[in-house]
């Protein structure tokens, strides 16, 4: 059985669980606590980071490492392109999707979010144990502190955040013009790693998220709504394959 350690909230783990499941791999999700992850992960992998992927006593880590792994041993439905310049550029639009957009998009939603402790405590807890949330709860304004300093979320680097997606969304548009994928004629890692990326922009339906608020509280909101135009494509991917 493969094992997915994740957070439910997090797009990279997102991106994983859609490589699983177009593939139509059965696997076990296994959800960590924000509280006491690092500790659990670091004995199993070399850095606290998630997503880790478990199967036949391996463990591999990173959303970009996860679906080579699947690519190489699973033959369904492979992400990534045959021809060596179609996968070549598959992985550079997918190591750009991982550096310069889901970083930014995290750093902008957590701005917002930490500011609201209803709203992304059952975010931070969602589908965990029993008690995960009256603790993280508790522990919440303890936490706020260390997560901005840590991730580097302040006004500051949240206006460099809304740039930077602002700016990939305009290069993805230039790309794509009237085409349905970023490489060649079919769907790829490309395509699922940029999708995703966006994902917490418009949450779609396959994202798997119960509790993402109802009405989204500024300055998130209008910053979301000064890319709907540009987010059409991301939705059309999700609609048509997750």
């Amino acid at each position: 059985m493969l094992k997915l350690y994740q957070f439910p909230i997090s797009h990279f783990c997102e991106k994983a669980r859609w490589a699983l499941e177009i593939k139509e791999l059965p696997y076990r999700k296994v959800n960590l606590s924000l509280l006491t992850y690092a500790k659990k992960t670091k004995k199993i992998a070399p850095k606290s980071s998630v997503p880790i992927l478990e199967h036949n006593g391996q463990y591999i880590q990173n959303s970009d490492a996860i679906i080579t792994y699947l690519d190489e041993r699973f033959s369904r439905r492979k992400l990534t392109p045959e021809d060596p310049k179609e996968a070549e550029l598959a992985a550079a639009w997918e190591s750009f999707a991982d550096r310069e957009i889901g970083p930014a998009v995290r750093l902008l939603i957590y701005h917002t979010l930490l500011e609201h402790k209803d709203l992304v405590v059952p975010l931070m807890t969602q589908d965990g144990t029993w008690y995960s949330r009256t603790t993280t709860s508790f522990a919440f304004p303890k936490m706020v502190g260390p997560m901005r300093e840590l991730m580097k979320i302040n006004d500051a680097t949240a206006q460099e955040a809304e740039q930077k997606i602002s700016t990939a969304l305009d290069n993805m548009v230039e790309t794509l013009g009237d085409r349905e994928f970023l490489v060649g004629e079919t769907f790829t890692r490309a395509d699922l790693s940029v999708a995703s990326m966006l994902a917490p922009l418009f949450m779609p339906d396959g994202y798997g998220i119960n509790c993402w608020p109802k009405e989204i509280p500024e300055p998130l909101a209008g910053q979301i709504s000064r890319f709907s135009d540009r987010l059409s494509w991301a939705e059309n991917i999700y609609d048509n394959f997750r």
